[in-house]
C-alpha cells in the first residue's frame, strides 16, 4: 500500500484551503402539470352547443319552479350556477357524501345521464312529501324503502319536466333505472375519462337549499351535437311547436291537484263579549239568514257558489244551487 509524500499532502491542504470554483448555475426546465384523466386539449362540446344547454336548463328550471310549488305545496326556485365540460371521474370526485344519485335513461339516444341532489335536501322534501314543514333529521342516514320510493316519484316528476324543456329540442323518453344514496356504485356505468356536460344548480324548497347536479355523457349527446349547435331559441319556436295532446293533458293533471280553500258562511251575528265567554253547549246563536236563503260559498275568499247546506253520509255537506259570475271570470 503506497502512501502520500509531504509534498502531496501539502497540496491537497492547499487545494481545500483555496477559494471555492466557481459554481455553474444548472438551468431548470419550466415544469408543466398534465392530467392524464383528462386533456384540456380534448374538448369535446363547442361554445354554442354548451350555451344550447344552457338554454334548455334554464327552460327546465322555469318549468320546475311551478310542477314544483304546486306538488310540494311551498316555494320552490331552481337556478343555473354554472355549466362546463369535466371527466366523469372529476364529476364523481366532486360529489358531496352523503346524496341521491339517479340513473335515468334518455331514449331514444344511447347511454344514461346521471342526476345528484343532497341528501338533506332530499330530507326535507320526504318530510313535504309526507305533510310536514319540510324538516331533516340532524343524523343522515340511507333512505328506508318508503322513503326510497317516495323519492323515485319525485324524480320521476322532476324528469317530466326535464323532458318537457327538452321538446324543443327532440322528443326524449326518460326513465329512471337506479337510484342509490352511495356514488360508488355508479362509477362502472360510465369509463371515468369520458368527457361529460357537467350542469350544477341550487334548488330552493321553502326555506331549504341544496345543490342538483346533471351529468350529461359526450357520447349520449353525441348524435344530437349538430342540432345543439344549430338550435335557436326564439319565441317563433315555441310558437311553432304547439301543444301537444299529452302536454294537455300533463296541464290538466297539474291544475287538477292544485289546492283551493273552500268556506261556506252560514251568516253573521253580533254578541257582546259578555255573552261570548258564557256561552255553553247548547246554546243557540241566532244569524241574519234565514234557512230557506243559500248560504254563500266562497273560493279562495272569492264568492263562488250559492249552496244549501245539509247532511251526506253522517258529514256535513252543502248542495251548490248557483254559480256566481264575477266580472273577472
Amino acid at each position: 500500500m503506497s502512501s502520500l509524500s509531504q509534498e502531496e499532502i501539502d497540496a491537497l491542504i492547499n487545494s481545500l484551503s483555496g477559494p471555492a470554483a466557481p459554481v455553474k448555475e444548472v438551468e431548470t426546465k419550466r415544469i408543466k402539470s398534465f392530467d392524464f384523466r383528462f386533456n384540456k386539449r380534448l374538448d369535446k362540446f363547442s361554445n354554442n352547443q354548451l350555451q344550447t344547454l344552457r338554454t334548455l336548463h334554464e327552460n327546465f328550471t322555469r318549468l320546475l319552479n311551478n310542477s314544483l310549488s304546486v306538488y310540494l305545496r311551498t316555494r320552490v326556485e331552481a337556478s343555473i350556477v354554472s355549466i362546463e365540460q369535466i371527466s366523469y371521474g372529476d364529476f364523481i370526485a366532486s360529489i358531496g357524501i352523503p346524496s341521491i344519485l339517479a340513473i335515468y335513461s334518455m331514449d331514444p339516444l344511447p347511454g344514461s345521464g346521471v342526476v345528484q341532489v343532497d341528501l338533506n335536501l332530499v330530507f326535507s322534501i320526504i318530510d313535504r312529501l309526507l305533510g310536514g314543514p319540510g324538516w331533516f333529521p340532524n343524523k343522515l342516514r340511507d333512505l328506508t324503502d318508503i322513503e326510497r320510493t317516495l323519492m323515485q316519484r319525485f324524480m320521476a316528476r322532476m324528469l317530466n319536466s326535464y323532458r318537457e324543456s327538452w321538446n324543443y329540442l327532440l322528443t326524449l323518453s326518460l326513465k329512471i333505472e337506479a337510484l342509490d344514496s352511495n356514488p360508488q356504485f355508479i362509477p362502472r356505468i360510465i369509463p371515468l375519462d369520458q368527457i361529460v356536460a357537467y350542469v350544477s344548480m341550487e334548488l330552493k324548497v321553502g326555506d331549504m337549499a341544496g345543490v342538483m347536479n346533471f351529468c350529461l355523457p359526450y357520447l349520449v349527446l353525441q348524435s344530437v351535437g349538430s342540432q345543439l349547435t344549430d338550435f335557436q331559441w326564439s319565441p317563433t319556436v315555441v310558437a311553432g311547436r304547439g301543444m301537444t295532446e299529452e302536454d294537455l293533458a300533463q296541464l290538466t293533471r297539474n291544475v287538477e291537484r292544485a289546492g283551493v280553500d273552500l268556506q261556506v258562511e252560514l251568516g253573521k251575528t253580533h254578541v257582546s263579549l259578555r255573552d261570548l265567554v258564557a256561552l255553553k253547549p247548547g246554546d243557540v246563536l241566532v244569524f241574519d239568514k234565514p234557512t230557506s236563503e243559500p248560504l254563500v260559498a266562497k273560493i279562495n275568499d272569492k264568492e263562488k257558489f250559492r249552496v244549501y247546506p245539509g247532511m251526506h253520509r253522517d258529514k256535513l255537506a252543502v248542495q251548490v244551487s248557483k254559480i256566481v259570475r264575477n266580472e273577472d271570470d
